[in-house]
């Protein structure tokens, strides 16, 4: 059994490229990364986020979002990010 795939700028590069080339999941994933006002996907949570810009452009970026949505589900993507919490003394 492979281990779990958790380099979320991997594999949203890796579904990009698959589908629409080098050149055009570069580009791609460059002008979402802007949207989301990131560098790089580093949670579950974020690649969740990247999938939903994504899907918003319709089309083949749609089923790839697809894809990407599937993939962070199953490691907690769909989980929003909370503040630990505090236990009172």
């Amino acid at each position: 059994m492979r281990p779990p795939n958790t380099d979320w700028n991997a594999v949203a590069r890796a579904k990009l490229t698959t589908v629409l080339g080098e050149g055009a999941a570069e580009k791609l994933m460059a002008e979402i990364l802007v949207e989301l006002c990131a560098k790089e996907l580093t949670s579950p949570v974020e690649l969740r986020r990247f999938a939903e810009l994504l899907s918003a452009r319709g089309g083949i970026p749609a089923a790839i979002a697809g894809m990407l949505r599937l993939h962070a589900t199953l490691y907690g993507g769909n989980e929003e990010r909370k503040a630990p919490s505090v236990k009172s003394a």
